[in-house]
């Protein structure tokens, strides 16, 4: 790739990210994505019912778009579905082994956010050493206070609320 080509690529994907401010006749900085950030400010008690599972089902994550990476009917190997009632979703998550990552995680570890390997594929480039890459894997990072959100509800045992 030709050295200019290179800049306006950068510039693209960082306009695409919401990253920084922007010109927008003072209204404030440009929100990020829907898609990647469904939980944008902290919430004091975050609910798997009403904060977590929706942010997971909705935008780029899953529920019952086909074409969603976690929804439908068609997954690939070792994805989690995110496309069925709270309770299948969260019993799916917690305290589950999953069938990508190395030893000792789990989807979801109560008490546990470094151990959670949710938390680990939305906040890593290069999971567990090579288990697979970050997510969402088309589109922008999930924003910081998503992540909080979710740290939040892990660190209160991720409660089926």
């Amino acid at each position: 790739m030709r050295p200019g080509r290179s800049i306006y690529l950068l510039l693209a994907l960082l306009a695409g990210c919401g990253g920084g401010g922007s010109s927008n006749s003072g209204a404030g900085p440009t929100p990020p994505p829907a898609s990647t950030c469904p939980l944008p400010s902290p919430i004091a008690a975050p609910k798997f019912s009403t904060d977590i599972y929706p942010a997971l089902t909705g935008g780029s994550c899953g529920g019952a778009s086909a074409t969603s990476c976690h929804g439908g009917s068609a997954l690939p190997s070792g994805h989690i579905n995110y496309f069925g009632s709270v309770n299948d979703v969260y019993n799916s998550l917690v305290n589950t082994v999953p069938s990508n990552a190395p030893a000792g995680y789990f989807r979801i570890a109560p008490r546990d956010p470094a151990h959670s390997w949710l938390l680990v594929k939305i906040t890593t480039d290069n999971p567990g050493g090579g288990y697979g890459t970050r997510m969402p894997q088309l589109g922008a990072n999930v924003c910081q206070a998503t992540v909080d959100n979710i740290t939040a509800w892990i660190n209160a045992g991720a409660p089926n609320n």
